[in-house]
């Protein structure tokens, strides 16, 4: 039996209330009591005097998937505070497949999450859960569905509207899932072949989630020119389908779009003050990271992998996608707003850590056409962190109070230091230097309100009965110390981190 008593210390507790001075004495998985002044035997003591205690921090987008199986240790992710991860993401999960699509989902996951040496081993969403409590990663694990997945594992990658039959199928399947624990769907409409479903097969899906009081999480179909019609786009199927809406990491790309997401602010307010449960996560970084494909245009990549390779080797097809990537790229600031950050194949890993301009002029290539070389060389598995965010735009979003921090950590040889310190930058630079919020408005928005969003009742507060989920802070000292040119190094002020009453993680600074 576990048993630790965390003496004299302030807590925030979860609720976005007053902090207190209190003992925390943890038994087991849970928090057994809370009182000044305990005195407990056979137990460990920790010296919680100018320490602030929280609950475990909740990462609303996570895409360690299949990290939890190459570092079930996972660093990167409890080294800054996390005690749960939301899995998933962007219609892109790992599960639910059949054997004959895996091949190509495996290929479609692998600039979000990598690859394994090994074929997944898992088809059901169960399945899947079942392998990561085999591992035992050293923090939790809950689950969406990707609608891209499950309209893999029926029609493919085709850009096609499904048949009834078929949408029926693809509603069983989320259904099931939710009924072996997935926390809702998400969807990716950036993404083949999420982008590919009409508004019918969204609303027939979302009206499936909502079913089982789920929640859909969404990388909108835009995040730069088409930004406020993208996202009234998902406001019109959330109000036909009655579901709970979550915008993934809420952003304006590109310095022609920024303060678009003041509007969407204004908006959201609107909607939840005629009862809609509308909400948000961003990351604090003015980059975010994702697939270079993104850049060549997604009906180009209709059919899988195999119909783009093949429509690059069309001189025809060829000139029409070299001029959709040369807009897309202008967009989003040109080469040198793009950073190369994950390649899987040896001989490409020397573009790691360099800027697109300084690829391109290696390639002796247009900056368009190194994308559409590269793409072709690696089969578009490449990974890149884009530099295009606003400043002011992130600050807005951490004022408002529908926010929560996300990581949407991507792994990779450097990966955006978001993976490593997105929630010690959140308290240490927005919160202690800047003081755009209340500490105890952070620590709610980081807990309680994204396990209020995830149906989460064990956990995000710190009171008797609890899961004893906690993390200990050096609250002055906070901050991340990594940087996009060296990503992989550990924040300063997580002092220890508790996992069901386990301690999971002690930093060296103690």
């Amino acid at each position: 039996m576990k048993r630790t008593l965390i003496k004299n210390v302030k807590i925030f507790d979860g609720t976005g209330i007053r902090p207190f001075f209190s003992d925390v004495f943890i038994e087991d998985e849970n928090i057994k009591r809370i009182g000044l002044n305990m005195e407990v035997e056979d137990c460990e003591v920790v010296d919680g005097t100018n320490r602030i205690l929280t609950p475990g921090f909740i990462n609303t987008h996570s895409h360690s998937e299949l990290e939890i199986f190459k570092s079930p240790e996972l660093l990167p992710v409890i080294g800054q505070g996390i005690t749960t991860e939301v899995l998933g993401q962007d219609g892109s999960s790992v599960t639910p497949i059949d054997d004959e699509h895996l091949n190509e989902l495996t290929e479609s996951m692998t600039p979000l999450c990598g690859k394994l040496d090994r074929p997944y081993w898992w088809r059901s969403y169960k399945d899947y859960i079942d392998a990561v409590e085999e591992v035992d990663p050293v923090v939790r694990y809950v689950g969406l569905v990707g609608h891209g997945t499950v309209r893999m594992s029926i029609a493919g990658s085709e850009n096609r509207d499904l048949t009834s039959e078929e949408l029926e199928e693809m509603c069983d399947i989320i259904d099931k899932s939710m009924n072996e624990g997935a926390k809702g769907v998400s969807f990716g409409m950036i993404y083949p072949p999420s982008s590919y479903a009409p508004i019918e097969e969204l609303i027939s899906v979302c009206k499936t989630v909502a079913k089982h009081d789920g929640i859909i999480m969404v990388h909108t179909r835009n995040e730069m020119g088409r930004l406020i019609e993208s996202f009234e786009e998902m406001v019109y199927i959330m109000k036909q389908s009655g579901v709970r809406m979550h915008i993934s990491h809420l952003k304006a790309l590109g310095h022609l779009n920024w303060g678009k997401v003041i509007e969407i602010l204004d908006r959201m307010k609107e909607l939840n003050n005629e009862g809609y449960d509308i909400t948000f996560d961003q990351y604090p970084w003015t980059a975010g990271s994702t697939g270079m494909k993104v850049i060549a245009p997604g009906w180009a990549y209709a059919g899988g992998e195999d119909a783009f390779q093949k429509r690059l080797r069309d001189p025809q097809m060829y000139e029409k996608i070299l001029e959709e990537t040369t807009e897309e790229l202008r967009v989003r600031g040109s080469g040198k707003a793009v950073q190369i950050a994950a390649v899987p194949l040896e001989e490409w890993l020397w573009m790691c850590g360099l800027r697109l301009d300084e690829v391109a002029m290696k390639l002796k290539m247009e900056e368009p056409e190194a994308v559409l070389h590269i793409l072709k060389e690696t089969r578009s598995s490449v990974t890149c962190v884009y530099h295009s965010i606003s400043e002011e735009d992130i600050q807005k979003v951490i004022q408002n109070p529908y926010h929560t921090v996300c990581t949407d950590g991507i792994v990779g040889e450097v990966p955006h230091p978001r993976a490593y310190s997105s929630y010690p930058r959140f308290l240490g630079r927005y919160v202690r230097d800047l003081n755009l919020i209340p500490l105890e408005t952070a620590i709610k928005n980081i807990t309680s309100e994204p396990a209020r969003r995830l149906r989460l009742w064990d956990r995000g507060l710190i009171r008797e009965g609890m899961s004893a989920d906690l993390v200990l802070i050096d609250y002055e000292n906070i901050i991340d110390t990594n940087t996009y040119a060296n990503p992989k190094k550990l924040p300063k002020g997580i002092l220890k981190v508790w996992v069901k009453g386990k301690l999971n993680y002690e930093s060296k600074e103690i």
